[in-house]
């Protein structure tokens, strides 16, 4: 059994110890973690903490801060780092999972303080050497040896090489995945992430100044734009160091100065030489009232003391990053989680290097970085938490369906599970296919299924693009979210056989098949009921008992086992399994779907039967007192431009509306089972008949037959097959026409009742599967 301590060791450790002791240490914040971010409020607030615990120091030896924790797992190794130069790399690297903000400002508040000490001390050797008396020159001298050591530690935001280069022999101690990479050389170190252009800046600096007596300030304007939030910070670093040097007389928000500490309140003061190590004794007093300079150095040092050791932090090293990252939630209780994307990256970017190391060109690791990035960058400018985890959720649940067959994502560590797992299982030479597979899903998402109107793009050939933009709108109304795995599968198929936009798009007949499945099922119970069951079932056992589940990760993607006659087969099964378990009396399935459907009270659910109602009005058409079948354009119904105007507020409603029946004639059409029956629907796209109940039916049909009687009805036909450019405009007249002379339908009968409605829902019923089952070349 493995015990909690092989896991992880976690322990207090001081500023020193997590940065300043580890020498050889480089810090690496991995691709998930966010851009650096907190602003000279953070700073203010930190610095104030400082200042109110360094006074209690003076009483308390109790006194002092806990900043937080670190997380990190250590990746000496380099299996996470990209870019990657191996012989060029700290000696120790450890991945930041949780703590980068308060570790990066942390570094910026030591390069500022080891700035602040650079300056001061050659004022400090001049009051040295212009001292001629011995003993305060031991003092002064005692003091130099202080802030010399202090200037050597604060010296550790960068790693020191063997490297020749007088510059570049030094590494930053923090780079960011991604964008910067380690390097001994101009041509191989790249630090473009704020902090760790900061670090080698500074660093140029320093090697530019070491033959000047005084020492400068680093010149800002040096940093690049990008860096702005770091150059922000460290200007308000250096005022509240500032603050500091002048006896830690802070500035209150209401403008006022907190009281100065005078050296002389340092004097002799215990806990200064018990926690800090630095004893201010009355000879330094002293010397401090004679040099004014001397008391500031104090100051700077004393602060910087207190800052390296009594600002403490809790340093947490896990063995492996999913311990790390179930860490991290319990421990982030104020950041937003990490998605299980972000948890994903190192994992890509681990096997990316483990291609390097086996000799792969640099131009196929090059590609499978950018395919990693066009992943990432499509939740980067998502900034609202909620939507990024949920649009994680759904890219997660539609493609590890896709490639394993089974998924759970009810909690953030289940979604990261399933990522990690179906990567880890998948075959270390389909890797790469992966990833691949994986962009194109997030596309297939973000671009078509999560666009603001859902649309196939270039998907399907253009003959056939209203069509598929129609089924694909349907889907997404109904929030039909199981059926992008499948999907995504002949996504990827069509790309895999180049068919992507072709008339040989098998994308565009699955699209068909899973609309018309979809609409047939729900139509007999006006619900979902259990079609989810039907898509586990296929992804998680196939199509056959002696098959594995229809999955990417079972078996090659391979044209004849992802063929959509197959899904057509399946589709049919249990569709007419579904049929014969509701137990109709009729004979044939074809029978028993109508018996069912026309006894649903499907009028309550308006929405759910927008598409089935389209089915039902497509390509039929009223002649005499018959209906015929119709290839004319002016019976299309199965458009988007009809989705769109059947979509509209109080476009579906009722021809008796409930109520009372006076001037209907039919005491039997009072009862629900009745009038909620498809067969009473009236599609009202204008919204011109009311909403509440006609008076009777004679007054409705009246008003029914004066829409009939618009000149422009006898014209769709003509319009619709005019050779030259219909505009957007034209054909949604045409459209709204199309539907009104649907009112011919109701206003054949002398009086409406339950005859007429159930007449009428046979006929829209068997029209519907009729035309719903061509897609799924149901004979």
């Amino acid at each position: 059994m493995q015990k909690s301590l092989d896991i992880f060791k976690a322990e207090p450790q001081s500023v020193f110890d997590v940065i300043c002791k580890r020498k050889t240490t480089g810090f690496y914040m991995p691709a998930y973690q966010r851009p650096y971010s907190w602003e000279e409020s953070h700073i203010r607030d930190l610095f104030s903490d400082c200042e109110n615990v360094f006074r209690n120091l003076l009483d308390s030896h109790d006194a002092i801060i806990f900043l937080g924790s670190i997380l990190s797992v250590d990746d000496s190794i380099a299996l996470t780092i990209y870019p990657l130069v191996k012989r060029d790399k700290p000696e120790e690297i450890k991945l930041i999972i949780d703590g980068q903000q308060r570790l990066s400002t942390l570094m910026l508040i030591i390069l500022c303080i080891n700035e602040r000490l650079r300056i001061l001390l050659p004022s400090l050797k001049k009051a040295i050497t212009s001292e001629q008396d011995e003993e305060i020159k031991d003092v002064l001298d005692e003091l130099r040896q202080v802030v010399s050591q202090l200037e050597i530690d604060t010296s550790n935001t960068v790693v020191e090489t063997t490297a020749e280069h007088e510059v570049y022999k030094y590494l930053p101690k923090i780079i960011r995945s991604q964008v910067d990479c380690w390097g001994r050389s101009e041509k191989n170190a790249l630090y473009d992430s704020p902090i760790a252009e900061l670090l080698y800046v500074y660093q140029r600096h320093i090697m530019d100044q070491r033959d000047s007596s005084v020492f400068k300030p680093l010149d800002l304007s040096l940093m690049s734009t990008s860096a702005k939030r770091v150059v922000n910070n460290i200007k308000e670093i250096r005022k509240q160091l500032d603050c500091v040097q002048k006896g830690f007389q802070f500035q209150f928000p209401d403008s006022e100065t907190e009281e100065k500490i005078n050296i002389s309140d340092l004097v002799d003061v215990e806990t200064l030489d018990v926690c800090l190590d630095f004893p201010v004794d009355k000879d330094l007093a002293l010397v401090a009232e004679s040099y004014p300079k001397v008391a500031e150095v104090i100051y700077i040092a004393v602060f910087a003391k207190f800052l390296l050791h009594r600002v403490c932090l809790t340093y947490v090293e896990v063995n492996n990053e999913s311990y790390a990252f179930d860490m991290f939630e319990a421990l982030n209780t104020t950041g937003e989680p990490l998605t299980a994307i972000e948890t994903f990256v190192p994992k890509a970017i681990e096997f990316i290097g483990k291609k390097r190391k086996e000799g792969a060109p640099e131009e196929e690791l090059e590609a499978a970085m950018d395919v990693l990035n066009s992943i990432t960058e499509r939740f980067e400018n998502i900034i609202d938490s909620k939507e990024k985890n949920l649009k994680t959720k759904a890219l997660i649940l539609a493609f590890v369906r896709a490639f394993e067959g089974k998924v759970k994502v009810t909690s953030l560590r289940d979604q990261r599970d399933a990522m990690l797992k179906s990567y880890e299982n998948c075959d270390y030479d389909l890797k790469g296919v992966y990833l691949s597979q994986l962009a194109t899903s997030a596309n297939f998402l973000f671009d078509h299924w999560q666009a603001v109107v859902p649309n196939v793009g270039k998907l399907v050939d253009s003959s056939v693009l209203d069509i598929s933009n129609l089924c694909l709108r349907y889907l997404v109304d109904m929030k039909h979210d199981i059926v992008q795995s499948l999907l995504i599968q002949f996504v990827l198929i069509d790309e895999k056989f180049e068919a992507t936009g072709t008339e040989h798009s098998d994308f565009a007949k699955v699209l068909k098949s899973v609309t018309a499945f979809s609409v047939l099922w729900r139509a007999m119970s006006g619900g979902a009921d259990g079609i989810d069951a039907v898509y586990k079932k296929l992804h998680e056992r196939g199509v056959n008992a002696d098959q594995k589940g229809f999955t990417l990760g079972h078996g090659s993607l391979t044209s004849d086992r992802f063929n959509p006659d197959i899904i057509n087969q399946f589709f049919k099964a249990e569709l007419e399994n579904k049929i014969i378990t509701k137990g109709s009396p009729k004979d044939t399935v074809d029978e028993k779907w109508l018996d069912i459907c026309s006894k649903q009270q499907i009028l309550t659910k308006p929405k759910s039967i927008k598409m089935l109602l389209l089915a039902g009005l497509h390509g039929v058409e009223l002649e005499g007192v018959d209906h015929q079948i119709s290839n004319k354009l002016c019976t299309d119904f199965l458009t988007t431009m009809m989705w769109e105007l059947i979509s509209r507020k109080n476009a579906i409603k009722k021809v008796f509306n409930g109520g009372s029946t006076e001037g209907w004639g039919d005491e039997e059409i009072v009862n629900p089972e009745i009038y909620n029956k498809i067969g009473n629907v009236l599609i009202d796209v204008r919204d011109g008949v009311s909403s509440s109940n006609s008076p009777s039916w004679y007054n409705l049909k009246q008003h029914l037959l004066q829409a009939l009687a618009n000149d422009s009805i006898n014209d769709i036909e003509d319009i619709l097959s005019s050779d030259c450019h219909i505009s957007e405009h034209a054909k949604r007249h045409a459209s709204v026409l199309m539907l009104e002379k649907k009112f011919g339908d109701i206003t054949f009968a002398d009086k409406w009742g339950k005859q007429q409605i159930d007449e009428r829902s046979s006929l829209l019923l068997s029209n519907a599967w009729r035309n719903l089952t061509k897609w799924l070349d149901w004979e």
